[in-house]
């Protein structure tokens, strides 16, 4: 959809804004998808994006605007990389949902939604959930408003879980005085929220499954329409930063030529079988976008129906997801079991990340310690009994060259299973952004490999 969107890499997106919040929990996702569903329900075409590493709200975003939302992480990209792919959404206006508060990210800021908006040059909407406080709210948009001001601007604020009219008047007083726009204020509603689990929201594709995403998807699109001004909220977009090329160093609005692909980012293969279901939904966008850049050829299969890879397929690859919860299923797949085995067998090129590298291993456990056999590629047994939480950025380096490459990646770890039993050549040293040393990760057996970490840029 990407590329029959945008041929010949026409850069379609031109203004955006970005949502952002105090917190985990402030609102933004419901604000965001209800944003986003209920522009495409008047006519305008609206693209999305996420800040940082998550690879379940864009399914989300992707199914509220009907177009492929991507991550833009100010961590783990350059400027340049950035604003290629903002640029790169099919769609004049894209919204982009923050990730935490503002300005969490690591050390230094970095990775955060603050510097993702001083990259590309966008305003800030300010969510806040003002259950337990009135005119503080204000308070605090103005100091974020100040710390904003060097290098971006507060659009304005969204107020969520307002409490009553006079909850509102309050905070709408306090907010004129500052000279804050105040675009709306939403009631408590809890019936519209997503739910969680392990590792945060529950997938797009389980409620869809369900027969619930569109319904929530317009419920916050309702509610959205009923308590905001939309029109002053897209007013505020401003043009997005363009990525410094030479044909663009002076300021040319000229059209934008594509950036030139690293190295690292290089295709595994020309033909390369992409898992794509609810076990493995965690492929980033913009991996796979940059692969067809290259040249190649994504050819998604489905583990949890049973389908192998395509047998010409010449590389493999098993994304992250939930594998773990849909154990009986792949462990009795035996035409994607054979499959893996067949290519193994022929040296193509497998690689797996996260829930892609435990199934390319002898056995998964459930949380019950019931054992499911796998792929047997990997001399590799995790557990999600042995729950412990492994989340963060990491450095690695692959030990032994060839894909994805001996050049420092930036990646990103967030798990609950544990690795019970690891025999065999690691894939990677890996580091944390500071350069504390974890060690060795993942594996590597001929042809096949993989790690817990999922590769951003």
């Amino acid at each position: 959809a990407w590329h029959a969107d945008n041929p010949g890499h026409r850069l379609m997106a031109d203004n955006g804004l970005v949502i952002a919040g105090l917190g985990s929990g402030s609102g933004k996702t419901t604000l965001t998808l209800g944003m986003l569903r209920a522009l495409t329900r008047r006519g305008t075409a609206v693209g999305a994006a996420k800040s940082g590493p998550d690879y379940i709200d864009t399914a989300f975003l992707t199914a509220a605007c009907g177009t492929n939302a991507v991550n833009l992480d100010s961590h783990a990209m350059s400027q340049t990389m950035l604003c290629d792919l903002a640029r790169r959404q099919a769609a004049p206006l894209l919204l982009i949902e923050g990730v935490m508060g503002l300005f969490d990210g690591t050390d230094g800021g970095s990775g955060s939604t603050a510097a993702l908006a001083s990259a590309l040059g966008l305003p800030v909407l300010l969510v806040i959930d003002v259950r337990h406080q009135a005119q503080t709210a204000a308070a605090i948009a103005a100091g974020i408003g100040t710390v904003l001001a060097p290098a971006g601007q507060l659009a304005g604020v969204v107020l969520n879980r307002v409490a009553s009219d006079r909850h509102q008047t309050l905070i709408a007083e306090a907010l004129s005085t500052h000279d804050i726009p105040l675009f709306g204020s939403l009631p408590s509603s809890p019936d519209i929220e997503v739910p969680s689990r392990h590792l945060g929201l529950v997938q797009a594709a389980d409620l869809a499954a369900e027969n619930v995403l569109e319904t929530r998807l317009d419920a916050a699109a309702d509610l959205v329409s009923a308590h905001l001004d939309l029109d002053r909220i897209m007013a505020a977009a401003a043009p997005l930063t363009r990525p410094e090329t030479p044909d663009n160093a002076s300021g040319s609005a000229a059209s934008i030529p594509p950036i030139p692909m690293p190295p690292f980012l290089a295709p595994p293969g020309q033909r390369i079988a992409v898992a794509a279901d609810a076990a493995f939904g965690f492929a980033y966008a913009h991996m796979l976008a940059y692969w067809r850049d290259a040249g190649a050829e994504i050819l998604p299969f489905s583990p949890l129906a049973d389908e192998a890879p395509a047998g010409d397929a010449d590389a493999i690859f098993l994304p992250g997801g939930y594998p773990e919860l849909h154990l009986p299923r792949l462990s009795s797949a035996s035409r994607f079991l054979g499959g893996m085995r067949d290519a193994a067998s022929k040296s193509v090129r497998i690689y797996g990340e996260c829930g892609g590298f435990m199934t390319l291993g002898q056995r998964i456990i459930d949380k019950y310690g019931t054992a499911f056999s796998m792929a047997g590629l990997l001399d590799l047994e995790t557990s999600f009994a042995a729950r412990k939480l492994h989340l963060g950025y990491r450095q690695v380096a692959a030990r032994h060259g060839g894909w994805p490459g001996t050049t420092p990646l930036t990646a990103h770890e967030f798990h609950y299973t544990t690795a019970t039993s690891a025999t065999g050549d690691p894939l990677f040293d890996a580091v944390t952004p500071s350069g504390k040393p974890l060690g060795p990760m993942g594996l590597v057996n001929g042809t096949v490999s993989g790690s817990y970490a999922h590769i951003i840029a």
